[in-house]
């Protein structure tokens, strides 16, 4: 298996996307060719891949935000393919983003994680994540 930040987007990447994020989020739009393009060309969002073969098997998004109390990382979008869950994927996912982060000068990373997820919040405090006590809100705009 081979980690690696995605730097372009073509028909195999898109359809990966395609196959991956209903897994994570069944009500979710897939992302576009345009999409994927935007995220690979931002400055404050990275998105890492997980490829064995030829076939990219797990993605994780890496999102930087620069606020007055320091710079954050935020792990977004978790999501490995059926086939090659408990492969430790995953973990190496979760691993080079933090990695990748601490190089940037990154010290604080953050993520959520649904508490029926059992797996991946295992894996989070393992890696060393703590959990925080905070409410997480988000506002939902139905006009």
């Amino acid at each position: 298996m081979k980690i690696r930040e995605l730097v372009s987007v073509n028909d195999e990447v898109l359809d990966a996307f395609r196959n991956l994020i209903p897994l994570l989020s069944p009500s979710s739009a897939l992302p576009s060719r345009k999409d994927l393009e935007t995220i690979v060309n931002s400055n404050n969002t990275k998105l890492f891949i997980a490829e064995e073969g030829n076939d990219i098997i797990g993605t994780l998004t890496l999102v930087f935000n620069k606020i007055p109390t320091g710079e954050k990382a935020w792990i977004e979008d978790v999501v490995v393919d059926n086939s090659a869950r408990g492969k430790g994927v995953g973990k190496s996912l979760t691993q080079f983003a933090i990695d990748y982060a601490i190089n940037r000068g990154i010290n604080k990373i953050d993520l959520t994680s649904s508490p029926e997820r059992i797996a991946a919040n295992n894996l989070y405090q393992k890696l060393g994540f703590k959990k925080r006590v905070t409410n997480v809100y988000r506002y939902f705009n139905n006009k």
